[in-house]
């Protein structure tokens, strides 16, 4: 391992260049007060993206409250008198009926060599 870390060795003419510039200068500030230079900024960055990006969200709570809407009193009359009234009794008899058509049972041919699975 290297004693300087992840320090790079800069000698003193090119560490001067290097205070003198755009990352000289942020790296010097971030030292001295990090909330201000990067903490500060990332909130507010949050916040204002947060603020712009509500319409994206809001989209979504409009679809779900087009699909969940109150149901009015004729909206419920319309839903009564579409029902079709049952009777017991009635379905009972209805059902019994069915096994009266005309239909007869007939046996899927088998291929050749296919057994007939007769116990």
């Amino acid at each position: 391992m290297s004693d300087f870390g992840g320090k790079r060795f800069r000698s003193k003419r090119d560490q001067a260049i290097y205070d003198a510039s755009w990352a000289g200068r942020y790296q010097k500030q971030l030292r001295k007060s990090p909330f201000l230079v990067f903490g500060g900024p990332f909130l507010v960055f949050m916040g204002l993206a947060s603020y712009w990006l509500s319409g994206f969200t809001a989209v979504r709570y409009e679809q779900r409250d087009q699909r969940v809407q109150e149901v009015t009193e004729s909206d419920i009359i319309k839903l009564n008198t579409k029902k079709r009234n049952v009777d017991v009794k009635e379905e009972y008899y209805r059902l019994q009926g069915l096994g009266e058509q005309d239909w007869e049972p007939k046996r899927v041919p088998r291929m050749k060599g296919e057994s007939e699975n007769v116990w």
